[in-house]
């Protein structure tokens, strides 16, 4: 008898892909930061440590965590190129299982799943992300999972699922659920318990890559070039002396630098706090979630003051999407849930 394809629901944003599935009754997450460039990386010097060489068609690319060189992925064409298929097949390799066959449940910005002007589902771009990953992609003396089957859903607003169902809303109750990631701000309003989506807004240019961009600049500046990966994780570490001076080299920068970055938040909080009044004026409860959740989140609170502890920065909100998708889509359901671990770096996400 033919086994069934395994299911993996990722949600894969520009800065890290999200993948999440059960496993003995277990949900498990991990987080696969994007940092891919061009042509393949040698392991003549490394022992032990596993090189990911890709081919897709005729171009070579490989996964360099570090590399000051790897390809940008904050554009929204990202969604349908060679780098979103990378990106795909690397996190499946992060999960520790053996290639096989697998269904994956993925994910559009919401302006991009939906239709701006009728909220209706935009069918030409789904099939166009389904396409994408459906493309044949090898690793150099290794062995990749095989997607049979490709689901697309829309980000942001199912990671809020959960807490919906459990909140005692009602059919007038209005939700309004702002997703702060990499590359988009994406907001919308739900009406009750999912009971229908009654507007949407994503802005391309608002996105914690305007903190991380800059982020990369200062580091430069001081004789510290660094990929994505590591401007990321320095604003999310920026409070731990000891990481910090391990990656910014001239020291005598660290509190410029420092200061610069804070600044760059608070002007990141105070542009998405602008955008969500003016697209919801009076909701009755406000989710975020995201990579920048917690960036964002005393700029929101203060905007929407009267609501108090009805504004809930949901837990681990940068894999929150790929958990609640995984649930819902889940036969059996999980009977625990770890906390999300972050590939590359090996700790809690």
């Amino acid at each position: 008898m033919n086994q069934m394809p395994k299911k993996f629901a990722i949600d894969d944003g520009s800065t890290n892909v999200k993948i999440s599935w059960i496993e003995n009754g277990t949900l498990k997450t991990v987080v696969s930061p994007n940092s891919f460039r061009k042509d393949w990386k040698s392991a003549a010097l490394l022992r032990g440590q596993a090189v990911h060489n890709y081919t897709i068609g005729t171009t070579k690319y490989t996964y360099d965590a570090t590399s000051d060189k790897a390809l940008s992925t904050t554009h929204i064409d990202y969604q349908y190129d060679d780098l979103n298929l990378l990106a795909v097949h690397h996190a499946l390799l992060q999960t520790g299982m053996t290639p096989c066959d697998v269904e994956v449940i993925v994910t559009l910005p919401i302006t991009q799943f939906y239709k701006p002007d009728d909220c209706q589902r935009n069918e030409e771009r789904i099939e166009a992300k389904r396409k994408n990953l459906m493309r044949d992609i090898s690793l150099n003396k290794g062995e990749l999972f095989r997607i049979v089957d490709v689901q697309v859903m829309p980000e942001s607003l199912p990671a809020a699922l959960s807490h919906l169902l459990n909140s005692n809303v009602n059919e007038f109750t209005k939700s309004l659920v702002i997703d702060c990631g990499g590359t988009t701000l994406d907001m919308g309003i739900v009406v009750g318990e999912f009971d229908d989506v009654s507007a949407i807004y994503g802005n391309n240019e608002i996105g914690v890559a305007m903190v991380t961009d800059a982020t990369r600049k200062l580091l430069a500046a001081a004789d510290s070039d660094s990929s994505y990966l590591v401007a990321n994780e320095l604003i999310k570490r920026r409070h731990d002396l000891d990481f910090v001076k391990s990656v910014i080299n001239d020291e005598s920068r660290i509190d410029e630098i420092l200061e610069k970055i804070e600044i760059k938040i608070q002007e990141l909080g105070d542009q998405v706090a602008y955008e969500a009044k003016k697209f919801a004026k009076n909701p009755n409860r406000v989710y975020l979630v995201g990579g920048g959740a917690h960036l964002i989140e005393g700029a929101i609170r203060e905007v929407y003051a009267t609501l108090g502890d009805r504004v809930v920065s949901i837990e681990n909100p940068q894999s929150a999407l790929s958990r609640e998708i995984c649930l819902y889509h889940s036969d059996a359901g999980a009977q625990t849930i770890d906390d999300p671990l972050m590939a590359e770096v090996g700790e809690n996400a």
